[in-house]
């Protein structure tokens, strides 16, 4: 797959009430010397100050009025790097969890044209995830099974939000990817399943570390079982649907 763009990247970093976390995050991507070119921020209708904390470090953001939810941010923020001509993708959280130096480890290969989609794992080699709760622990094999039921692809961790991808696969997509039944974690976990189903998308994990706070402090804005529940709904859906990410690549 040839990019159509410009040969620029930009990572999508969604922020909602993360003014705890936001000040390591963006200390590490500082001193990381990330690949990327661009952040593209959008903040989600953030009330603790967290605005504040991106403006106090020199970056711009997008920004929802009222909270809309991380697949309507993920839109927002794909549909600003479209606009803006870039040809690579990535998404990283702003709760500390993922390492801005392990960024090339997802971009690098996609940026050279050995895969069109990389996706982390905590499990593979060379990965860890210290203090990994137990409930994740047992739910994330779980998701796997259910990925690959439906897929046929076999992952070592389906639920691993840290990627990278060419935007001509979004770019050639022949469905609509803007529908609000995918505004909260429903876009992110749709996109991914029309990836594992294409026939002709060159995609694989690699190793990543996902850090975890000590046992007690929150971990997660997932609200128990509808947030779960919103993010394997639309694995079924794209494997029913009938649209196809290989159609007009």
């Amino acid at each position: 797959m040839k990019s159509i763009g410009t040969n620029k990247s930009a990572y999508f970093v969604p922020v909602f009430n993360q003014v705890r976390e936001l000040p390591q995050v963006l200390d590490e991507i500082r001193v990381a010397n990330v690949p990327c070119d661009t952040f593209i921020f959008v903040n989600d209708g953030s009330t603790d100050g967290s605005e504040q904390v991106l403006a106090d470090y020199g970056y711009s953001w997008l920004t929802n009025e009222k909270r809309m939810g991380l697949g309507y941010c993920y839109m927002k923020a794909l549909d600003w790097a479209l606009e803006h001509g870039y040809s690579f993708f990535g998404t990283m959280a702003a709760n500390g969890k993922m390492l801005p130096s392990e960024m090339p480890r997802l971009l690098g290969p996609v940026m050279r044209g050995e895969v069109d989609y990389a996706t982390g794992s905590r499990f593979l080699q060379g990965g860890a995830s210290p203090n990994l709760p137990a409930f994740r622990r047992t739910m994330i094999p779980f998701v796997n099974h259910y990925v690959h039921f439906l897929t046929g692809a076999r992952l070592t961790d389906a639920t691993c939000g840290y990627r990278a991808f060419s935007l001509d696969i979004i770019r050639k997509a022949n469905f609509d990817w803007h529908k609000p039944w995918m505004y909260a974690y429903g876009f992110e976990s749709y996109l991914y399943a029309k990836v594992l189903l294409s026939e002709t998308i060159r995609w694989h994990e690699v190793p990543i570390t996902m850090r975890y706070p000590q046992k007690g402090v929150p971990y997660s804005k997932i609200v128990p079982f509808k947030g779960w529940y919103d993010m394997l709904k639309p694995w079924l859906i794209a494997r029913l649907d009938g649209y196809s990410l290989d159609e007009r690549i």
